[in-house]
């Protein structure tokens, strides 16, 4: 029994890279051509291909996070990532390499700021980042609109919480499940985003989710889940909506 357990830490050994997350290396001979790992204190996954990164994926059951890389190297952090266990797809091409990020500890609150407008990318990676065709609009034209949705009779499990932030010249879309401390923030953190110059054209929608896997499958099925009308898993009508216009 000693032995055989001296032999199954020696095999888990190189897989674990920090305290904070673990991540399970892709062995298979196809995934050969990505190097994946951990920076040391596990906040950070570290991919590297031969060919271009188009897109990262992390995601479960009640989560899912995507990235556009559009190149060979990127460095992801992982600070907004929940703790659990996490199925991350990596494309590659025309290939999909499969990873498992197990993540155990979580990292020091930090509520996101606006930043200023700078490159589009950071580390080697945006967020779902396309153009935006309001470049040039003054600041003064913008307008903040919010509204909230009438409260239900319903349950509600957790929040499906989409971000956009707008820098002027290009756009990064956010999206993740949280309760309701976490929706509270990022409300709060919006609303003085809102009052800077680099935060005034951001958007915070907010859906109420009754059932969170339902939700998940629901929303890979119908990517057009925002503009439904009904839904037995989510409130359809957005629980919090901010934007400018």
């Amino acid at each position: 029994m000693t032995r055989l357990l001296t032999a199954l830490l020696l095999l888990l050994a190189p897989f674990i890279h920090g305290q904070k997350s673990t991540l399970l290396k892709n062995i298979n001979y196809r995934a050969s051509e990505l190097q994946h790992s951990l920076n040391k204190i596990g906040d950070t996954l570290i991919l590297k291909g031969e060919r271009t990164i188009d897109k990262v994926e992390i995601f479960n059951n009640d989560f899912q996070k995507a990235y556009i890389v559009n190149s060979s190297d990127t460095k992801i952090p992982l600070a907004d990532i929940p703790l659990g266990r996490f199925v991350t797809e990596v494309k590659v091409n025309d290939k999909l390499i499969i990873i498992t990020l197990l993540r155990h500890e979580n990292f020091e609150d930090v509520i996101e700021t606006a930043e200023p407008e700078t490159n589009k990318e950071t580390d080697g990676f945006a967020e779902s980042n396309y153009q935006n065709k309001t470049e040039g609009k003054a600041f003064s034209e913008f307008e903040t609109k919010e509204t909230l949705s009438k409260t239900t009779n319903r349950p509600v499990k957790f929040y499906w919480i989409v971000k956009h932030i707008n820098k002027g010249h290009s756009s990064s879309k956010k999206m993740r499940i949280g309760d309701k401390a976490i929706v509270d923030k990022m409300i709060t953190q919006h609303k003085i985003d809102l009052k800077s110059k680099a935060g005034k054209r951001n958007k915070l929608t907010i859906w109420e989710v009754y059932d969170t896997s339902k939700f998940m499958r629901f929303k890979r099925e119908n990517p057009d889940y925002a503009t439904v009308k009904e839904a037995d898993c989510f409130n359809t009508e957005p629980f919090y909506k901010s934007e400018g216009s």
